[in-house]
């Protein structure tokens, strides 16, 4: 709530994605649910910014692979991003199993940035993880010493990298 307020604030437009049964990702759900909110305005699209945490930057990158030919969004935040979790649960091996296609995803988002913690519990080892978004998708990778998993109930640092973002296009 307070990243969508300080956004607002701002005087951007913010729209919540509601996914389906938030505490069971699903690839069969979460995808379709992000393309849905997107829509299919290739104008709108192409004034669109798109935030994700944790799973929620795989189905974004599902979601985004799966836009038509030529569809770009302006690009994205990936807040605690991922590509394999060091102990994974049944819910998130699926994710691991069928990543995005990266060539669908660079098409579609000309703008990729990451947010990693050097202490994120999920994803020790945030050295390679960087180095696989900026290999898979040319991404540009912020660390935020001490962040963990970017879970507290205010994150300054994702708000200023959004903006950041933006700004730079």
């Amino acid at each position: 709530p307070w990243l969508v307020a300080s956004l607002a604030e701002s005087g951007l437009e913010v729209v919540v994605c509601d996914l389906p049964e938030p505490g069971t990702p699903r690839l069969d759900t979460w995808p379709p649910g992000i393309l849905a909110v997107l829509g299919a305005d290739r104008e709108a699209l192409a004034r669109t910014w798109v935030l994700a945490h944790s799973v929620g930057c795989q189905a974004a990158l599902h979601a985004l692979a799966g836009l038509p030919d030529g569809f770009k969004i302006a690009g994205m935040l990936a807040v605690a991003g991922w590509w394999t979790v060091d102990r994974p649960w049944p819910t998130i091996l699926p994710w691991q199993d069928n990543l995005a296609d990266g060539a669908r995803v660079r098409a579609a988002v000309p703008r990729m940035s990451l947010l990693l913690s050097d202490d994120d519990p999920f994803t020790a080892d945030h050295a390679s993880n960087a180095a696989l978004w900026r290999e898979r998708l040319a991404a540009e990778v912020t660390l935020v010493p001490g962040a963990r998993h970017f879970n507290k109930s205010e994150e300054p640092a994702v708000l200023a990298a959004l903006l950041r973002l933006m700004a730079a296009t």
